[in-house]
């Protein structure tokens, strides 16, 4: 009997440290900052890294619609050279084989002149001026090409911020149902820990077996043993919402819970649409297909000429010659025009054309895929709302259920089972509901993702 005595006072301890910890954590909430939703996607917004890089990669496209627009206009380009030679000078006859040289009328006299020895330095500079007239639409859709780039970046941008806006809503909504699951968990260990004393007065009055007095304590074991998961759930869950927000793993902060439950109403069909004109990945793959025409665009520029206006001005020094510097310059215009390049153009062609065809596969499968989300996310929320109405139900029948069962027991009309099974029923009614509840609001921001609409 005093092993059974001493057992008890174990056990009652232990539930005692259990809930006074739980209600230390809910008192120690009250004084923690708020975090609303809105404020977890800014701080996501503002630390997430993967974030960053793709806003990197859009300034990177914008400065590359810049360096496009540079090849159409002028260019000026300065040239420099200086060394030294030991190449004869032009007024220098470099040889040293004899030949006649007439001096004076009537005679001749054989020279000989020395090969030349020295050297000297020479320098050049040079100016050149270059504008683009003409370049078979390279440069124009080079730069075309280039906006389109910078437009998929943007809308890159944004798909990024949507995705990780659902990615923070979810970790946010699991953060509420796992702390609303614990509570739960802490209430039927309350509850059983309540009546847990009423089978120990029926007991020790010998109106109740032994049997009922092991079977409640090995019931409040269990509801111990599923408050503790519930309370590492919900740490577990903190730690991934920080995470997702950037900030460290251990921050603590009270989240805000005003979300009411309304159903959605649009059909799917509206959802599918608003989805194929709203969704980010379709405007993208759209705009691939204009940077494929871009490339097949610059590819056919290879047939054609190419025009541009020159002009130079040159200094230059050829010392030891008779004018130490001379300088000069040159104004036209010069016409390239490909003639044979061995099936290069060609083959840039057909690639760009064999690009062109792919795109457009891929905004086929791009348009399957966001009809896929938009289906998955809608009939996800359909199932929540149902088991949200069909769940509200069931926990308050199960409330009044466990008041009789209770009441019954008390007066000794009622068996033990029969209360332990009602709380039992209850406390899961309660979970269905909760899981029911997050679950919708969880679908809902999937649904908005799927269709591009999340803010």
């Amino acid at each position: 009997m005093n092993c059974w005595k001493y057992r008890r006072i174990f056990l009652s301890i232990a539930i005692l440290v259990l809930i006074v910890t739980w209600s230390s954590v809910q008192a120690a909430e009250d004084e923690l900052e708020k975090l609303t939703l809105n404020e977890s996607i800014a701080l996501a917004l503002e630390n997430n890294p993967s974030l960053k890089i793709v806003q990197s990669a859009k300034e990177q496209a914008h400065w590359k619609v810049n360096q496009a627009r540079s090849y159409k206009g002028i260019t000026l380009n300065y040239d420099y050279t200086r060394g030294r030679t030991n190449e004869a000078p032009s007024w220098y006859n470099n040889t040293t084989i004899n030949y006649p040289v007439s001096f004076y009328p009537g005679t001749t006299k054989e020279i000989e002149y020395p090969a030349w020895t020295e050297t000297y330095g020479v320098y050049r500079h040079q100016l050149q001026l270059l504008y683009p007239l003409y370049t078979g639409g390279k440069v124009e859709n080079t730069i075309n090409m280039a906006k389109h780039g910078e437009q998929i970046a943007d809308f890159a941008l944004i798909a990024a911020r949507q995705q990780l806006t659902a990615e923070v809503t979810t970790a946010y909504f699991r953060v509420l149902q796992a702390r609303n699951l614990a509570d739960v968990a802490n209430q039927a260990v309350d509850d059983l820990s309540t009546h847990l004393k009423i089978v120990q007065n029926h007991y020790d009055v010998g109106t109740v077996a032994l049997s009922d007095l092991l079977q409640t304590e090995v019931r409040l074991a269990n509801a111990r043993n599923n408050l503790i998961k519930a309370q590492n759930a919900f740490s577990l869950s903190c730690y991934n919402l920080n995470k997702v927000i950037g900030l460290p793993l251990h921050s603590k902060a009270v989240l805000t819970e005003n979300f009411a439950f309304e159903i959605y109403k649009p059909s799917v069909d509206e959802c599918i649409v608003t989805a194929l004109d709203k969704r980010p990945e379709m405007a993208q793959v759209k705009l691939r297909a204009e940077v494929a025409r871009d490339h097949r665009k610059i590819a056919e520029s290879g047939n054609l000429p190419t025009v541009a206006l020159l002009a130079n001005k040159t200094w230059q020094d050829t010392y030891p010659s008779t004018a130490k510097e001379t300088s000069f310059w040159q104004v036209g215009a010069f016409v390239k025009f490909n003639v044979f390049d061995n099936g290069l153009t060609k083959a840039e062609i057909k690639q760009a054309e064999n690009e062109m065809t792919g795109v457009k596969e891929q905004i086929e499968q791009t348009k399957d895929k966001v009809t896929l989300d938009v289906c998955q996310a809608y009939l996800n929320v359909q199932e929540a709302s149902g088991r949200i109405e069909n769940n509200k139900v069931a926990v308050n029948q199960s409330e009044t259920d466990y008041k009789i069962t209770q009441e019954r027991y008390e007066n000794g009309v009622g068996t033990n089972l029969d209360v332990m099974d009602a709380e039992l029923h209850m406390t899961q009614a309660k979970i269905n509901y909760i899981q029911a509840l997050y679950d919708y609001h969880i679908g809902r921001a999937q649904l908005d993702r799927a269709m591009g609409t999340i803010q």
